[in-house]
């Protein structure tokens, strides 16, 4: 008996077919995986309470409700308290755009001593958590000294430099000032984005730049910088997302009445542990079924997180493609 051949070309075909089914299970699987949170929380955020406990209800609700995003709001007092947490975020994203990339621009371009050692520094505040530092930033920030003035006034007076510091606990200057001086929230990751960025800039620019009677500060303004756009646009939205979601150092220098909205969403959370808040909400007629506080805190609950998660979902939406463009030019890489 003769034996049979199959052609090369339909074996590789077939294996082509096969490698491509398993590649998209195996994305579909890590897909819904990372997805399932959020498709949980739209789920439970649109399903009426009562549903709740239905068995026969699982993902799609039987009818949709408002309900627990109208209690979320009222519960998160939402139109303030998101209005002070974009501009907390803006102003810092902003500071940090500028402030970093002229630190950035200065490692990557001039030559000075100890600049391996201070930028290892910079390096450093990227791997050193923040709560190792956290204790001093609150000394700091309530018995707040600039550049040694209360020292010096306190000399000259005789009295304690106590009395002549500034308390910045309970104010947004808190995180401002450090994203001014190149020190705020992941400030040394910008640093290193912009010298990478930098350093990958041609010397030419900068030569015919000199040519045409720039200085440094010029060419890094008019010269340097508009070819930066890529990356600034990835410090700006890393800046934003960053600042959106901290809850360790907001929830200890803001006051109850003045967190901001990551805050607030936790503490809304844990209504469990808040029976008087859960009650008012309640009885301010928005659930009509009365005994079902433990829902209804889950409901608040869920609305709240949507609520929280809306504005960054529509920044990536509308960024998505220069974000992107911004970190591959930026050259991170993992």
């Amino acid at each position: 008996m003769k034996a049979i051949h199959v052609p090369k070309k339909k074996t590789v075909k077939a294996a082509k077919r096969v490698w491509a089914v398993i590649r998209f299970l195996l994305f579909f699987i890590i897909g819904f995986v990372i997805m399932y949170p959020l498709l949980q929380i739209i789920s439970k955020a649109f399903m009426p309470v009562e549903q709740y406990a239905d068995p026969s209800v699982i993902w799609i609700p039987k009818s949709l409700t408002l309900t627990n995003m109208k209690a979320a709001m009222i519960g998160l007092d939402f139109w303030p308290t998101i209005g002070r947490t974009t501009r907390l975020c803006l102003v810092c994203a902003a500071l940090q755009v500028v402030m970093c990339s002229i630190v950035g621009y200065g490692f990557a371009r001039f030559r000075f001593p100890f600049r391996g050692l201070l930028f290892g520094l910079v390096i450093v505040t990227i791997v050193v958590p923040t709560q190792l530092i956290f204790i001093p930033l609150m000394v700091q920030y309530r018995y707040f000294d600039f550049f040694g003035f209360s020292h010096l006034l306190g000399f000259l007076t005789g009295k304690s430099y106590i009395d002549y510091t500034v308390n910045l606990i309970n104010s947004q200057t808190t995180f401002y000032l450090p994203s001014l001086f190149g020190v705020g929230l992941r400030s040394g990751l910008f640093i290193y984005i912009y010298r990478q960025f930098f350093r990958n800039m041609p010397k030419e620019l900068e030569e015919a730049a000199k040519i045409d009677g720039c200085g440094p500060w010029k060419t890094f303004v008019r010269v340097m910088l508009p070819n930066a756009k890529s990356s600034a646009l990835t410090v700006f939205l890393f800046s934003i997302v960053w600042h959106w979601n901290e809850t360790m150092m907001s929830n200890s220098f803001f006051s109850t009445g003045n967190k901001p909205l990551a805050v607030a969403v936790q503490s809304l959370a844990d209504a469990y542990k808040n029976e008087s808040l859960i009650s008012s909400i309640v009885a301010t007629g928005l659930y009509t079924q009365t005994g079902r506080n433990l829902q209804a805190a889950q409901g608040i609950a869920y609305g709240a997180v949507l609520l929280f998660l809306i504005p960054p979902l529509v920044l990536y939406i509308f960024t998505q493609r220069f974000f992107v463009e911004g970190v591959e030019s930026t050259g991170i890489k993992g």
